[in-house]
């Protein structure tokens, strides 16, 4: 179960959200042996700190210095969990509680979209090919159906996966409130009654229980937030992608970024990331929830008639 009142997925002191403002980079080729069995490698590392540029330098030296000794010993170089490297993007826009908490910040990821951050207030995107995803069950009914012709009607993507998430809150989660979009390529939700840690493990249960995608669940736990893009994706409004990546360190690059990024909002103007389609659960919200869902869904557009992107 995971109502509310059963379940604490939020810890009394939830670890912060791992967004970087400074980011530095290191770099060394190094090798090992003689010719001509010698192995070469050129390795690269990045940090990120919230203190300074400085300090993010200091720490990418130090990671480069150990990685050089392991690589010397012939030891892995234990690159980044689960594959997942941190995520390089600049901090637009940070968003504060009455008390003055941090309860969000808006990135820029690779893409070029802009991403709300969130502490504490729970975000799940369920897309349609991985939470719809049959198990063998299904498959040999569908499989007996065919042989004997007595085909069920299959709902379309959007109701089966709607019935899915009315099914499970109805029967593990019907005190909490949870706020329905329809994305482009599936469902997303806004757990608002409540504060959740992303980290925490009942949390990453609650997301693989309702099928989210697995580098989500993985990201949460690894930056310490939840995500939620805010703006198209460029290849979906015919756009593309941002000329070169962040940290930009010349004033070339930073000419370049700020021009793509004002054709980029002008061309996302016609459409919208997600629509309100509707909420379960009873009407009350945590003061964070009520903040974040305000802006979201004005950033959003989400109760809009544009196209999705």
């Amino acid at each position: 179960m995971y109502r509310s009142r059963n379940t604490h997925p939020c810890r009394q002191s939830p670890r912060p959200m791992h967004i970087p403002r400074y980011w530095a980079k290191a770099g060394q080729t190094v090798r090992r042996g003689q010719p001509p069995t010698m192995l070469e490698r050129h390795l690269i590392v990045w940090r990120g700190s919230d203190l300074s540029l400085e300090d993010a330098r200091q720490q990418a030296h130090q990671e480069l210095a150990a990685r050089i000794a392991r690589f010397q010993r012939g030891e892995p170089l234990r690159h980044y969990p689960h594959n997942i490297q941190p995520l390089r993007e600049p901090v637009i826009q940070t968003l504060t509680n009455q008390q003055g908490e941090r309860i969000a910040v808006v990135t820029r990821n690779a893409a070029g979209c802009l991403v709300l951050n969130t502490a504490q207030v729970m975000f799940i995107d369920l897309d349609f090919d991985t939470a719809l995803r049959t198990d063998w069950r299904q498959s040999l009914a569908a499989f007996w159906g065919r042989i004997t012709g007595r085909r069920t009607a299959q709902p379309d993507a959007e109701q089966q996966l709607l019935a899915r998430v009315r099914d499970w809150h109805a029967r593990e989660a019907r005190d909490w409130q949870v706020r329905v979009y329809r994305t482009r390529a599936g469902l997303r939700l806004l757990v608002g009654h409540q504060r959740f840690d992303p980290t925490a493990a009942t949390t990453q249960k609650l997301m693989r229980r309702l099928r989210s995608d697995q580098r989500y669940i993985q990201l949460c736990a690894i930056q310490a937030c939840f995500r939620a893009r805010l703006t198209p994706k460029p290849h979906r409004i015919g756009f593309y992608r941002p000329p070169d990546r962040y940290p930009w360190t010349t004033e070339e690059e930073i000419n370049r970024q700020r021009q793509w990024e004002t054709k980029y909002a002008a061309r996302s103007q016609g459409f919208t990331v997600c629509r309100w389609l509707g909420d379960l659960g009873p009407p009350r919200l945590h003061p964070d929830a009520w903040e974040i869902q305000r802006f979201h869904d004005a950033q959003t557009l989400a109760t809009s008639s544009k196209p999705l992107a």
